[in-house]
């Protein structure tokens, strides 16, 4: 898969107007495809496809600020980026930085949009005459349950982010305007489709493509965003609250009953040797290098990372309180969480472990690169295989794995007060892998109690791997007053700016706002 669709589609389609009597203004460029002349051929399929899959590895989307909008913003990151830009997508200060020169704003917009437009043409065009040209009716099937999964991904990311835009689900006409909750539903309604056409598994070259388990475990990651959110204050629905808990449990159960299992080392899931794993559910394809002269790999490292010669930038800085949440606990045999030191780059005295060419306490010793931050991100760098960092990592980047899931189904058990013993065992099932101590059920007999263990939990396992953003706002953090004066004054400073009931989206880029009927910025901005 890593070769397979790493080809970039630009447009393939040339619309032709007519409307002059002349016939050779009538006549259609042979050297061009245009609608009359394309989809009709199994490959158009296959290329159109192969677009949709494209935009997960531009700087936009997975290569770089997914991660910064969902993890610097969140409590878990920071910038001190030379950049007032860089800074702004993290400090909620933003409102100054929405022009022309906000990439943070406009390129993952401009890539969502992109996204949808390729992934509309696919399944409008299959859905009309593409299901009835392929010999291989299950291959069409296939590709069509594909691209409606990416689909479904580009919404949930908007969702997330913007909370409003238009919902474009189709390759000719414009969409309505809707907000959050409306976009969560299409992506559902577009992960539940691909359910209908998708493989549990893929083997050869098509290893890496969305499979049957990531369709039902991203259905189930916005049964649990859609159930957090009629639980808010200001949408207080709490049938839809349980109706949604309950399908998020259905389709996880769903999952596991299906072949996945926790691989033994836990650092193998962030690293090029191990890609594509019995853990993963939902992964995005990266390679170092050029192909056809397009960058193939992520830009993640280059900005998450130690900020040394050959490193990261100061960009993006993880928050000093996590080096305290993995320390509440050591293992059975009284060491470290090693998550931690898959997590994080941290002081350890005395180690010799070499960081781009040097130790830690060496960088320290020098005049320019001396570490002034006590911790920066590790995950997903290439600091055991590479002398440096550049802006094409060949690192997949796990967007779903088993552990989250199984963290998952704990926490749906515990909103719905179900066996409460279940939920403790999945939470276990994660810690065994790293060698802590079970924890004992009966210590968490209420669910606010249980609660807590899930949020220091998912903390330690998924730290770093962009999923913060969504757990604090699913959880409630991101509109609760007391919770953000709280993480304001203990673990993350930006959190002052935060504002109640505007902060919790992400500006629509202001030069949209003109070009698109109805699109009108989101409150605050």
């Amino acid at each position: 898969m890593k070769r397979n669709y790493f080809i970039l589609i630009f447009s393939i389609l040339l619309i032709l107007t007519t409307g002059c009597s002349e016939d050779f203004l009538d006549r259609k460029d042979p050297n061009r495809e245009s609608s009359d002349t394309y989809w009709r051929h199994e490959q158009d399929y296959e290329l159109g496809l192969n677009a949709c899959y494209s935009v997960f590895r531009i700087p936009g989307y997975f290569s770089r600020w997914f991660h910064v909008l969902m993890i610097s913003r969140s409590d878990e990151g920071w910038s001190e980026s030379p950049n007032p830009y860089f800074q702004a997508y993290s400090n909620f200060n933003i409102i100054s930085y929405n022009d022309n020169n906000a990439e943070g704003i406009i390129w993952p917009w401009q890539a969502l949009y992109r996204q949808l437009f390729y992934c509309n043409q696919v399944i409008d065009n299959m859905n009309t005459i593409g299901l009835d040209l392929f010999e291989d009716k299950q291959k069409a099937e296939q590709i069509l349950g594909q691209a409606y999964f990416i689909r479904g991904v580009a919404f949930w990311y908007i969702a997330g982010t913007f909370g409003k835009g238009p919902l474009m689900i189709s390759s000719t006409a414009n969409g309505e305007v809707v907000e959050q909750e409306a976009i969560y539903q299409q992506a559902l309604k577009d992960f539940l489709e691909s359910e209908k056409y998708l493989p549990e598994t893929w083997t050869g070259d098509d290893l890496g493509r969305v499979t049957l388990g990531g369709a039902k475990g991203m259905a189930a990651r916005v049964y649990m965003q859609l159930a957090g959110y009629y639980k808010r204050p200001d949408v207080n629905d709490p049938a839809r609250v349980q109706e949604y808990w309950q399908n998020a449990q259905t389709k996880i159960e769903e999952i596991l009953d299906m072949d996945y299992s926790l691989v033994p080392n836990y650092k193998d899931n962030f690293t090029m040797d191990y890609e594509n794993n019995p853990e993963s559910v939902f992964e995005v394809q990266f390679a170092e290098g050029l192909y056809n002269g397009k960058e193939l790999g992520a830009h993640r490292p280059k900005f998450f990372g130690l900020v040394v010669d050959g490193g990261a930038w100061a960009d993006a800085y993880p928050r000093a309180w996590l080096l305290d949440e993995f320390r509440k606990e050591r293992t059975a045999l009284n060491e470290e969480d090693p998550r931690l030191a898959v997590t994080l780059f941290y002081e350890k005295p005395g180690d010799t472990e070499l960081l781009y060419g040097k130790t830690w306490s060496e960088w320290m010793a020098t005049e320019d690169y001396t570490l002034t931050q006590p911790c920066y991100w590790r995950k997903y760098t290439r600091v055991e295989t590479h002398a440096s960092e550049d802006y094409s990592s060949g690192i997949n980047f796990r967007v779903l794995r088993l552990a989250d899931v199984y963290l998952m189904y704990a926490e749906v058990i515990n909103e719905l007060n179900g066996d409460r013993n279940v939920a403790v065992e999945y939470i276990n099932k994660v810690r065994r892998r790293v060698g802590m101590s079970d924890l004992n059920p009966a210590n968490f007999n209420t669910i606010d109690l249980l609660h807590i263990q899930i949020m220091h939990e998912r903390l330690v396992e998924l730290c770093g791997e962009s999923t913060r953003w969504y757990d604090m706002d699913r959880w409630g953090i991101l509109h609760d007053q007391t919770q953000i004066n709280m993480i304001a004054s203990e673990r993350d400073a930006e959190f002052a700016n935060f504002q109640l009931g505007i902060s919790h989206l992400y500006p629509i880029p202001n030069r949209e706002l003109s070009l698109y009927p109805g699109l009108t910025q989101n409150p605050g901005f």
